[in-house]
């Protein structure tokens, strides 16, 4: 057995339905996923609901927080990349004490996942104070037979505290496996099942996942369409570089 591997752990599993909302502002309301409740180390997830026309201010969290947008359109405005156009499969990292102004469009509700980091150091982050990325502008790499797309990490630009990626999983399982790094998936759509250390527990849309470093695990995708996911982890890397459960 690989070297720091934990033993079988209850997997910490939260449905964005579940999970209670308080208000921000008017219009403007956010739930936790996943955190220290759930023994996620390091990372917080949550999920920001605005109506049509709602805006709020707000500093970046701890290290930094990285967003996905999961529906509608709006704008982020920074003091160094001025307004920001957020339309769905939108990514943006904002690093530690950016301050932003959001706003939703008149046209409807505009929702985000925003994860924050609060492990590492400064150090962790060399690049700008605001990064952003498009889904369909990232080039798809290839695991097996899963595809995953890096929407922020590090690269010619600067190192970054986390990496966001989407991943789609086709259907069946893949061997079990771990990481060295923390990492938070959120299930976007399909149904499937995570396999982590000796407990399972049933994913489809709205469920978010805390995987600890070192604990094997697998997500099955149990339909017949793709699961669609979205991970970030810290530190940051390669969503490719998997380790054998065994």
């Amino acid at each position: 057995m690989s070297r720091g591997l934990t033993g079988p752990a209850a997997p910490a599993v939260r449905t964005a339905r579940a999970a209670p909302a308080r208000p921000l502002a008017a219009g403007v309301t956010t739930a936790v996923l996943l955190g220290g409740r759930d023994g996620c180390r390091g990372l917080r997830q949550r999920r920001l609901r605005l109506t049509a026309g709602a805006r709020f201010s707000a500093m970046a969290a701890g290290l930094g927080e990285s967003w996905f947008v999961t529906g509608g359109a709006g704008s982020l405005e920074t003091p160094e990349s001025g307004a920001v156009p957020l339309r769905e499969g939108v990514a943006v990292w904002l690093r530690r004490g950016t301050r932003y102004r959001c706003r939703a469009d008149a046209g409807g509700a505009l929702k985000v996942l925003a994860t924050a980091v609060f492990a590492g150091s400064a150090g962790d982050d060399t690049g700008p104070a605001t990064r952003v990325a498009a889904l369909e502008d990232c080039e798809p790499e290839h695991t097996g037979d899963r595809e995953f797309r890096v929407l922020l990490g590090s690269g010619p630009a600067g190192r970054l505290a986390i990496t966001q990626f989407a991943g789609l999983i086709p259907p069946g399982r893949a061997p079990d496996h771990h990481h060295a790094y923390n990492e938070v998936v959120h299930v976007l759509a399909g149904r499937g099942v995570v396999h982590l250390g000796d407990a399972d527990a049933a994913i489809g849309p709205g469920t978010s996942v805390y995987l600890p470093p070192f604990q094997p695990h697998c997500l099955e995708n149990t339909g017949s369409e793709l699961l669609r996911v979205l991970g970030v982890f810290h530190p940051a890397g390669s969503p490719a570089a998997k380790n054998p459960a065994t």
